[in-house]
């Protein structure tokens, strides 16, 4: 054979054959129970091909005494199948069988000429077919599934031959397992998950139980308990899809029950009391935790950016964070870490890495670092920001202010922190950020690998267009002049990432709240200062729970000392001039100036 890659040369074909019967207690184990398909494809060599899947324990593990009989697959094309392979968990082949009968265009199954026994730990089916230099043997369905498409191929940098996952790129094989059991029971439900969110007092938790069930009969009705806080709720559900008789029929159940008036953390328990107006024959339990705050506060989602305008690719992060501070200003909290160059005239030492990749990347909560444009599911960083910002946080900030000393060098903050539910160690960040920077100075201008792309190439999302702008034919292809905002210009992290904020160390009841204040000093860079404007500059709060992970953050805008206002000094000197101590002067000195009679502030 040749030392090749696999190559797939897809082409698009939907065949569908007629219902593969199955006998009395046979079931089909595989990537999809359906008999259509959409893609397929050959690999760029001639000889033995073999291709295969996984079969998870869990797909039988609930079958009792469960037996292969044999292996069915599609192929696109009459092809030459040397044989069909049973495997163990370590893919040592268990039996091989060849077809006894001549293989077909669509799906062909060849039984084992004994029934097999499985692996307990899962199993891995595959067949072994021909490939000419014209003929196509694979066909799969695009979409992933946990069997996956495996082919067995020669890998250059092992220097082996090996199976290797193609499931990414090519979703999932057209293979199944045909298996026989005993007869299933008339009901078996098992609890696999709950899923439960927080709740006020006196109020009602929801949440989402996860069944699976094993049963010969369908399940219309559910009868079930919730016992919190020595308080037992007892609920009837008639379902408004039956759940199908067969193995491995997962579903959910969506619920709510009463809350205590105490906040606290209860362990819960969901009992399955009746299927179809039967008890059932083994108790069916799970517990799980139930979180009850003293109230619901709302969520600020912080996204911290990693990016510089030396990034080419940084432009999209720079659309990704727009987007996310017009649609949603009262959740989204943003911070562009300038830190990608240090010529970046909004370069930024002093603050942590909260586990940033490569720019541009972002950190959403310290908790997943995803694409600040695509966000983790590739629909957009959109999707991701409302899924955060619907947890009900454990803190919430309140009674935050921020202003500046009288030279408005420094920044002094000040906040309430409330907890909703009894709670251990915090910590506490405090950081500065400014809105609308910009300067004429080519020093400001964003670095764009945009500009030679279409939109196409870009993969420009159509919600979040501005990412044109940056593409070939765009306004901002050639040279990328921008107002950025929610920029880093200080923060309570040293330029080594230690905070030097003190956070709350001992245990904090539910509804107490405690008082922190610190000075976060303003920057001093001369071109940063030039383009800052310092009614435009904001001050956020992050209070960060024990496993590092911001647990809730506000932001509010910097005002000045009490009694002054924003209004620089004018240009012309004047003999009326006093220091705050009343001491005259010939000309305006740097700070807080008493001109006329009036405050001005020299920068």
């Amino acid at each position: 054979m040749k030392r090749l890659s696999l190559l797939f040369l897809l082409a698009c074909l939907v065949l569908t054959a007629g219902a593969f019967e199955l006998g009395p207690n046979q079931y089909l184990l595989g990537n999809s129970t359906s008999d259509s398909y959409d893609n397929y494809g050959s690999v760029p060599y001639t000889g033995d091909i073999l291709v295969g899947s996984i079969i998870y324990q869990d797909d039988y593990k609930h079958l009792r005494n469960c037996r292969a009989l044999g292996i069915r697959f599609c192929v696109p094309e009459v092809v030459e199948i040397k044989w069909v392979t049973l495997h163990d968990s370590d893919l040592e082949p268990i039996k091989q069988q060849k077809p006894s009968k001549p293989i077909e265009k669509g799906w062909n199954y060849v039984e084992f000429d004994t029934p097999q026994k499985l692996d307990p730990v899962g199993t891995f089916i595959s067949y072994t077919y021909v490939q000419t230099a014209t003929n196509f043997g694979i066909c799969n369905w695009p979409d992933t599934a946990p069997g996956g498409l495996w082919t067995y191929l020669y890998n250059t940098q092992a220097n082996k031959w090996m199976w290797s996952n193609f499931s990414n790129q090519l979703g999932a094989l057209c293979i199944q397992l045909v298996v026989e059991a005993d007869p299933l029971p008339d009901y078996n439900v098992s609890i696999t998950d709950i899923v439960s969110q927080p709740a006020a007092v006196n109020q009602r938790a929801k949440g989402v139980v996860y069944m699976s069930s094993n049963s010969s009969k369908v399940i219309n009705e559910l009868d079930y308990t919730l016992t919190l806080d020595g308080q037992t709720s007892s609920f009837h559900r008639t379902l408004s899809k039956p759940i199908a008789a067969g193995p491995n029929q997962e579903f959910g159940l969506e619920f709510d029950y009463p809350t205590p008036a105490t906040p606290g953390n209860y362990t819960t328990t969901l009992t399955i009391t009746g299927i179809n107006g039967e008890t059932p024959a083994d108790a069916v339990s799970k517990d799980f935790d139930q979180k009850v705050l003293s109230r619901i506060a709302p969520r600020r989602t912080v996204v911290e950016e990693f990016t510089g305008t030396g990034c080419g690719y940084c432009p999209r992060g720079w659309v990704g964070m727009e987007y996310l501070k017009e649609k949603y200003p009262e959740q989204f909290i943003g911070v562009a870490v300038h830190q990608y160059n240090q010529n970046d005239p909004m370069y930024c030492a002093r603050y942590c890495n909260p586990g940033f990749g490569g720019a541009p990347t972002c950190v959403i909560d310290r908790k997943q670092t995803l694409d600040p444009y695509y966000g983790s599911t590739q629909q957009g960083i959109d999707v991701d920001l409302r899924n955060y910002a619907s947890l009900a946080p454990d803190v919430d900030i309140i009674n935050l202010t921020a202003s500046y000393n009288e030279d408005k060098t420094k920044v002094a903050i000040k906040t309430d922190v409330e907890f909703l539910v009894d709670c251990g160690k915090y910590n506490i960040a405090y950081v500065l950020t400014a809105d609308k920077l910009s300067s004429s100075s080519a020093a400001w201008n964003q670095a764009n690998y945009y500009g030679g792309k279409s939109v196409a190439e870009a993969g420009v999302l159509p919600h979040m267009p501005d990412l044109k702008k940056f593409c070939a034919g765009g306004e901002w292809a050639s040279k990328a002049s921008l107002v950025f905002n929610d920029v880093l210009i200080g923060s309570s992290y040293s330029s080594t990432g230690t905070n030097g904020a003190v956070g709350f160390n001992s245990k904090n009841p539910a509804g107490t709240i405690a008082s922190k204040s610190y000075n976060v000093s303003m920057p001093t860079s001369k071109s940063l200062l030039s383009a800052l404007d310092y009614n435009e500059v904001y001050a956020v709060v992050l209070v960060i729970d024990s496993n590092k992970k911001i647990a809730n953050a506000a932001r509010i805008r910097v005002t000045d000392p009490e009694g002054i206002g924003t209004v620089l000094a004018p240009t012309t000197t004047s003999t009326e001039t006093f220091d705050l101590q009343g001491r005259t002067s010939n000309a305006p000195q740097r700070g807080i100036n008493i001109i006329n009679g009036k405050k001005y502030i020299v920068k």
